[in-house]
């Protein structure tokens, strides 16, 4: 019997306008989606994140509790129905964490499917000629599980001035694939002449979270899911 090609599905995660709770909602989606695509033999890597607060995001001491988004890779065969059983509207029923006693109860995050298109319009071969890489250590919280090696990667497009950094994995082999298939999907995307900046805010740009309607209920301090 023929085995199923593999396939890759983006997902982009969102906290929208909503408060730092809606991003500790983020986080945990993060985890859940990473853990719970092993489950079904699915590859799974957070490629790029952007802590919710701030003074949160130059830093590689503490581990981040929320953020404001996320873009998760996934691959593996049958990879677009898992994806789309976490598109929508996400709900966390629970107390929030961070304001004891607050009335409100229920916190909202959004799960988007990024769009692929075209991308593979764009020769990656051809586009190795127009990137200059930089190798770099990776961030993450401190102490013994800090990278010691410069496994980080980031690449800067010249014609278009646009970067990417990752550090998902501790090859470095590996991380620059992934910055050039995102780096890809970027100018698929049509916004070649946008500088590094307004690319980054564009992805970055937090829709407005439905919340009627959640695909998927979570509940308590736990984050387990309702059925």
């Amino acid at each position: 019997m023929e085995s199923k090609k593999n396939v890759v599905v983006w997902l982009q995660l969102s906290a929208g306008q909503g408060p730092k709770e809606c991003g500790w909602v983020v986080a945990q989606l993060i985890k859940r989606l990473l853990h719970n695509a092993q489950k079904h033999s699915i590859s799974a890597e957070l490629v790029e994140s952007l802590a919710f607060e701030k003074a949160m995001r130059k830093q590689n001491l503490i581990e981040i509790d929320a953020y404001l988004s996320g873009l998760i890779r996934l691959e593996g065969a049958g990879v677009e129905a898992y994806a789309e059983s976490w598109v929508g509207p996400i709900k966390w029923q629970g107390e929030s964490p961070y304001r004891p006693k607050h009335k409100r109860c229920n916190w909202f995050a959004g799960i988007e499917l990024v769009s692929v298109n075209g991308a593979q319009e764009v020769d990656i071969r051809e586009l190795a000629r127009e990137v200059d890489m930089e190798a770099m250590r990776s961030g993450g919280p401190g102490g013994q599980h800090v990278n010691k090696t410069s496994s980080a990667v980031r690449i800067t497009h010249r014609p278009s001035g646009v970067q990417i950094r990752v550090e998902s994995d501790r090859s470095q082999h590996r991380n620059r694939q992934l910055a050039m298939e995102r780096l890809q999907m970027i100018l698929a995307a049509g916004i070649e002449a946008e500088g590094r900046a307004q690319v980054r805010d564009r992805w970055l740009k937090h829709y407005q979270v439905k919340r009627g309607s959640p695909v998927r209920v979570f509940q308590g301090a736990d984050f387990r899911e309702k059925y």
